[in-house]
């Protein structure tokens, strides 16, 4: 766990780390990096650890947060389904840059048969000497909520005050029938507690998950139409058929962010070909730029959605959020987008 005198342990679901507030302060959002350290994926690895190293060169972040999916145990990829070997690995690569991190579940990250169970591979990241990571009020818990990893880190002034509060949450997995079931969402009873928190902090706050709301897509597709109400920020869909990989259940929490209010900005990534960033009902919602070599047939020949997310809160809490290509081309196709300036409110 990483430990300075900015950086406390308030309880099990609760880290506060103080941050310098007269200058930028910027956190760099990596999301799926899908590394295997398999007898399959050594040239991808190489490239996604190089991307990765480049990116942190470029940005000089003060926090990284990695949206999911950082490993990937799927044998006839990676060949080796032994996570535990590869979170240790991660977690030595991370630690080298001696900048504080903090993570999310993905959807691969335990996949059916690997080494290890969330709670075991919640171990390992724990270990880090860098790493700002706890299982939370996990199913063993005395008060157990669903998924494994939901906790805050409250970024702080000098004197305690409380500038923003970052929401770590676990998306979950699949439902029943594991990947046929379908992408699980975050669930009720993690939604509960999130608004719980914020209404704790009344601060405006972010929250940082793996797989995208499905208002994520009802917002794209009321821009496409001309919707005004959606403001188009950044990026675009480059999936296939316009493909958001949201779940086939009924998630509530987009609304009950949006009914309470403190919660401005959410982060994900899931879907490696689509780095939209647009804001619906008050709330800015963005997909990761991707460092993916490994888990899409084909993907280590495409590079406009390569990179990672650069949010910088500045001097006076205003927040700037930015693609950080790792080539110089960036993907705009976006049909009916309404930009900022020219969105009429």
């Amino acid at each position: 766990m990483y430990t300075s005198d900015e950086f406390q342990i308030r309880d099990e679901e609760t880290f506060t780390l103080r941050i310098p507030s007269d200058r930028d302060y910027k956190i760099l959002q990596l999301t799926d990096l899908h590394l295997g350290f398999g007898i399959f994926s050594g040239k991808k690895d190489r490239l996604a650890l190089a991307a990765v190293t480049e990116l942190i060169r470029r940005t000089k972040p003060d926090l990284l947060v990695l949206t999911g999916d950082s490993v990937f145990p799927f044998f006839p990829k990676s060949g080796t389904m032994n996570n535990r070997k590869q979170a240790q690995k991660l977690l030595e690569f991370l630690d080298s840059f001696q900048i504080p991190y903090t993570l999310v579940f993905g959807n691969h990250d335990c996949e059916m048969g690997s080494t290890c169970n969330k709670e075991q591979l919640s171990d390992i990241f724990a270990t880090g000497k860098n790493a700002i990571f706890t299982k939370g009020r996990y199913e063993r818990s005395e008060a157990p909520i669903s998924g494994v990893g939901n906790f805050v880190l409250d970024l702080v002034d000098r004197e305690g005050k409380l500038l923003l509060p970052l929401v770590l949450l676990d998306s979950n997995m699949y439902g029943e029938g594991w990947f046929y079931g379908g992408f699980d969402c975050i669930h009720e009873d993690q939604t509960v507690w999130c608004m719980e928190k914020l209404n704790e902090r009344k601060v405006p706050a972010m929250a940082f998950f793996h797989m995208p709301p499905a208002e994520f897509k009802e917002a794209y597709e009321k821009m496409k139409l001309g919707d005004h109400s959606v403001v188009y920020e950044h990026g675009s869909i480059g999936e296939k058929d316009e493909y958001f990989g949201i779940s086939n259940r009924q998630p509530h929490f987009f609304e009950a962010a949006v009914q309470n209010g403190w919660l401005k900005w959410m982060f994900c990534g899931h879907d490696h070909l689509n780095t939209l960033s647009l804001t619906y009902q008050g709330i800015r919602m963005t997909y990761g730029m991707s460092i993916d070599y490994l888990g899409y047939s084909g993907i280590a020949k495409q590079f406009v959605q390569r990179g990672a997310t650069l949010i910088t809160r500045k001097p006076d809490g205003e927040v700037v959020i930015s693609m950080v290509p790792l080539t110089t081309v960036v993907s705009m196709r976006v049909r009916g987008k309404i930009s900022r300036k020219n969105a009429i409110k």
